[in-house]
């Protein structure tokens, strides 16, 4: 069990002492809480105990020391809330703060012997300048520009000669992932002068199967429901190159093959209301678990009433038989027309009566995560085929690319509208889980 110096002013009694013991850590955290290098870099994987360290680190922070100030920073001021806030309270012992010394607004507990804790989030960077901080945990660091560390946090160290520790999942070569590499360059570096100075970085990385509390089958049956860059991130904690193909798994020779429409099978659209091109992918899936792209409406220069009529022309049939549901972008629901319609509302004046949609546009990365979990998933399996007719499909999931170096889809060779019109389908019908994994969440 971790113990925490007791201070020279108020020191803790033996019951408290024991409350604060009762923060025990598993073996690797406490290999990162006993050592001693100013900034610490903590790479993990999902569920391996991250915020149980945070805490620890915070608690012990302010105890050790009178009159210390310390911050736990999340990517935004509601995520610091619902991470740490009611956690952080419920296990410091209530002897250790002082009368009134809890202020929920701020986020804010003040301890007896002076020191203060408190939460921020760097969605507001400007209320993070103008203090000196003893320690600052920083959590989800992926999640954090580059900035708010360098021009905002790391200058509140300064004076006090204050230590950081980041903590996070990779999310691609990042500042989170050179910091990272600080941590590994060994005990002696040299400095901008040529000099052998002693290291001030230390880093780790730690996949979720090394937490002792997570059994080994339930991250086995992730790699089901997740795509293969995806998991390693997440559960293997690895830093993956996030530029190149947005599609990445997908492969002509495993994919593309005679995958025929099958009039006897419910017929799913996903559609994208681009002007240029309107998209729509027309999906069936399969008794054996598959999914097939079966055929495809690319029409450039078009609008919803000449799409829609054109799926109308091809597909009356299956309508009469009410087999024909949409999945299209949720924007149509919105966007006004000449004649006063939203899109969705043209549609279902053509006949298409099941149209569903999310009320809010689900984030692109979940989209695209969800299509290369369906194109190959961790565990191996590809769900997803498409019929050699689909060449707009297939050349959207070849073709669309991250613009170098970030997260963002390169735009400028309008390829990936087809494969917008892909996912709006997946992420409803085949959204990734949000995993609860069984076992000791610390």
């Amino acid at each position: 069990m971790t113990n925490f110096p007791a201070t020279k002013q108020n020191p803790p009694s033996r019951q408290v002492q024991r409350q604060i013991q009762r923060l025990g850590l598993h073996r690797l955290q406490t290999v990162v809480f006993q050592d001693r290098h100013r900034f610490r870099v903590i790479v993990a994987g999902r569920r391996w105990g991250k915020t149980r360290l945070s805490k620890t680190e915070i608690i012990k922070g302010a105890v050790s020391k009178s009159n210390q100030l310390v911050w736990y920073v999340a990517p935004t001021y509601q995520q610091a809330r619902d991470i740490m806030w009611d956690d952080l309270k419920a296990s410091i012992p209530r002897k250790m703060i002082q009368k009134n010394g809890v202020n929920e607004t701020r986020m804010r507990i003040r301890l007896i012997n002076g020191s203060i804790i408190q939460l921020k989030g760097a969605d507001n960077p400007e209320s993070l300048r103008g203090v000196g901080l003893n320690l600052v945990v920083i959590d989800e660091c992926q999640d954090i520009k580059k900035e708010t560390w360098e021009t905002v946090l790391q200058p509140t160290l300064a004076t006090t000669g204050g230590r950081a520790i980041f903590i996070g999942s990779p999310k691609g070569f990042d500042w989170f992932y050179d910091n990272y590499q600080k941590g590994q360059a060994g005990e002696v570096v040299r400095d901008e002068k040529g000099r052998d100075v002693a290291n001030e970085w230390k880093s780790w990385q730690f996949p979720t199967i090394t937490s002792p509390f997570i059994p080994k089958k339930e991250i086995e049956a992730r790699k089901r429901d997740m795509d293969p860059k995806s998991f390693a991130q997440e559960f293997m904690a690895r830093f993956e190159n996030v530029s190149g193909r947005v599609y990445y798994p997908f492969d002509r020779n495993v994919h593309v093959g005679d995958y025929d429409f099958d009039p006897r099978l419910p017929m799913f659209i996903g559609m994208d209301f681009n002007i240029d091109p309107m998209s729509a992918v027309i999906l069936q899936e399969q008794p054996n678990g598959e999914i097939w792209a079966v055929d495809e409406c690319v029409l450039y220069g078009s609008n919803v009433l000449e799409t829609g009529e054109e799926l109308a022309r091809r597909y009356w049939r299956e309508m009469k038989r009410r087999q024909v549901q949409i999945y299209p972008d949720p924007a149509g629901n919105n966007r006004n027309h000449d004649r006063g319609e939203t899109s969705l509302e043209i549609l279902r004046d053509l006949g298409f009566k099941e149209i569903y949609f999310k009320r809010k546009h689900p984030p692109v990365q979940d989209r695209i995560n969800t299509v290369n979990r369906l194109l190959r998933s961790a565990d191996g399996r590809v769900i997803l085929k498409v019929d050699r007719s689909c060449r707009k499909l297939i050349e959207s999931l070849e073709q669309t690319v991250y613009k170098e170096g970030s997260r963002e889809v390169d735009k400028t060779r309008g390829t990936e509208h087809v494969g917008d019109a892909l996912g709006y389908y997946a992420d409803f019908r085949h959204p990734i889980k949000k995993v609860q994994i069984l076992g000791v969440s610390i």
